[in-house]
């Protein structure tokens, strides 16, 4: 006869996640802001844990961190963390059988002067948004596939 418990939040880049509080899932760590991009952006946030008592689990850390899934009464699946931000999916309810969420897909971005470096026109295997500028500099986000860049 399984025994089963609240869960804690998984930690985000920012902040560990919370423990379970009586009755519910634990809330998922905070995620780290950054202007790489010339815009506040955040990353990482971590998942919140299922919960078996309540029909939620808990909040995904920065709002980009999968929430937990919840108990019967409405409680459904966890969702999975915000694409291109490498978070963690909300953790599953085991008494019910609500399943986990996705780990949000993860994204690579390459910031440089401008007047350093051109990149290669050729990225093939690569999604990319294409090269942008914010001031003096350059940079790309590649949000998937597999090759390589060349600077010249």
């Amino acid at each position: 006869n399984a025994s089963f418990q609240n869960a804690g939040g998984g930690g985000g880049a920012g902040a560990v996640g919370s423990d379970a509080p009586s009755g519910a899932g634990g809330a998922g760590g905070a995620g780290v802001s950054n202007n790489i991009t010339g815009s506040s952006v955040t990353y990482a946030g971590g998942g919140g844990g299922g919960s078996t008592d309540t029909s939620s689990g808990g909040a995904g850390g920065s709002s980009i961190g999968g929430n937990g899934s919840g108990n019967s009464g409405g409680g459904g699946n966890a969702t999975a963390g915000a694409v291109n931000t490498g978070s963690g999916g909300g953790g599953g309810s085991g008494n019910t059988n609500f399943s986990s969420g996705a780990g949000g897909s993860g994204v690579v971005v390459l910031r440089w002067a401008t007047s350093d470096a051109t990149i290669g026109a050729t990225r093939t295997g690569l999604v990319d948004g294409g090269v942008q500028t914010d001031g003096t500099d350059s940079y790309i986000v590649f949000t998937g596939g597999q090759g390589l860049i060349t600077f010249s």
